[in-house]
């Protein structure tokens, strides 16, 4: 059965929800995802009003975000296409109103801009003269150098290692081929002692390696958070009106996105082909893409197929992206890094057309999209559905946000 929502308190739960989730979402364990009941009870978005045009068009001049508009769709997979599973009955699904979504997912110097120190991703950086590493390491002739340092177990004990770092244009990165050097154990057998000699000397991290990487090991409700932090300061700064938020895309949302107009396996190209040549996963076999062509319009050689498959995740570089938007100036849908949703995961619902849906009303898992460097394109396709506990925390799963009406 379907019914409206109807919510009191819309601007409260908005601000204090994420907060609860936040702080229930940093407990629990990694454990693997896991199927969710089949709740029965659905919610659509209220049908709140949306701002002027004027309004609206400061939210088109902000960078990084691409205007979706309102329109239908097909929701969901066709019985005969490929990668096909069960929980991807097609129905039409119809959003109301324009939402605005991250064109490249969160990255790791967009995180640790919100968060405290102890919950902030990359090793951080410390510039250090030759000086300072000859009585860190007890060696001689050290010269000076950018270093990440960490703690280390061996079979021997724990050790502290400094390994190079350099700066690219977009952030901190670890060069091919880098030096290391251990910190002497009789002075700094732990790393405490070590920072308080860093203190000593006034030396302060310069930078976190790989900021410009799409964020992962962050669990559903710390997004949820972020995207509650991200509200409060666009507000606060008069980046967008006072009615409209940052927040998870709905699995609706993300996959008219995703879909840029198509209707097949993917978003991108003519919406029928899926490698690795145009979305970073895991294309290292001929049975692993969705691409039958002899030669792709990606690939080099003549009459063959070229397996790409990078390993990793792929960096984040607005001004020289390493894969294509889709049709709609989205990047990374497929690929890259899984992405959580709003909604709870659930049988679609039966209605013939679906208007606005945000997922049913309970649950025990949220929903993840898009796949990642790791998958085959078939578990990357624009309708493949995945689900695990909000506190699940894995090194496949980041996110992007969109500002667009609150949901209730």
């Amino acid at each position: 059965m379907m019914r409206p929502a109807s919510r009191p308190g819309l601007l409260s739960h908005c601000l204090l929800y994420p907060l609860f989730l936040w702080l229930s979402g940093c407990e629990g364990a990694n454990g693997p995802p896991a199927e969710a009941t089949s709740p029965t009870v659905f919610f659509h978005a209220g049908q709140a009003k949306m701002p002027s045009a004027a309004i609206l068009g400061k939210i088109d001049e902000m960078k990084g975000f691409a205007r979706i508009e309102p329109g239908a769709f097909e929701m969901g997979s066709l019985p005969d296409e490929i990668g096909r599973k069960s929980d991807e009955d097609r129905h039409r699904t119809s959003l109301s109103h324009p939402f605005w979504m991250k064109k490249f997912e969160v990255t790791n110097d967009e995180w640790n801009e919100g968060v405290s120190e102890d919950l902030r991703k990359g090793l951080p950086v410390y510039e250090l003269s030759g000086k300072a590493l000859e009585a860190i390491c007890s060696k001689r002739r050290l010269a000076e150098g950018n270093y990440t340092v960490a703690s280390y177990e061996r079979e021997a004990g724990k050790v502290i290692l400094l390994k190079e770092a350099r700066r690219t244009q977009q952030s901190w990165a670890r060069p091919n081929t880098f030096l290391t050097l251990e910190a002497d154990s009789a002075k700094f057998g732990e790393l405490d002692k070590l920072m308080e000699y860093f203190s000593s000397l006034g030396i302060e991290n310069k930078g976190r390696l790989d900021g410009n990487l799409p964020v992962t090991h962050v669990s559903y409700s710390q997004a949820v958070a972020f995207c509650w932090k991200k509200t409060e300061q666009a507000h606060a700064q008069g980046i967008i009106p006072k009615d409209m938020v940052c927040r998870l895309p709905t699995e609706a949302e993300w996959e008219y996105a995703c879909r840029a107009g198509y209707s097949g396996p993917s978003g991108m190209d003519d919406g029928l082909h899926l490698s690795g040549e145009n979305a970073n996963l895991n294309g290292s076999r001929r049975e692993y893409v969705i691409d039958e062509r002899q030669r792709s319009s990606f690939s080099l050689g003549e009459g063959s197929f070229t397996p790409r498959n990078r390993k990793s995740v792929s960096e984040i570089n607005p001004s020289a992206p390493r894969y294509p938007a889709n049709r709609w100036g989205i990047h990374d849908m497929h690929g890259n890094v899984k992405e959580w949703c709003h909604d709870f995961y659930g049988p679609y619902s039966k209605e013939e057309t679906v208007v606005d849906p945000i997922g049913p009303i309970r649950g025990t898992k949220r929903v993840v999209r898009g796949g990642s460097f790791i998958r085959t394109a078939f578990e990357c396709r624009s309708a493949h559905r995945f689900s695990y506990e909000p506190s699940y925390r894995g090194s496949e799963i980041g996110f992007r946000y969109v500002i667009g009406l609150p949901l209730r």
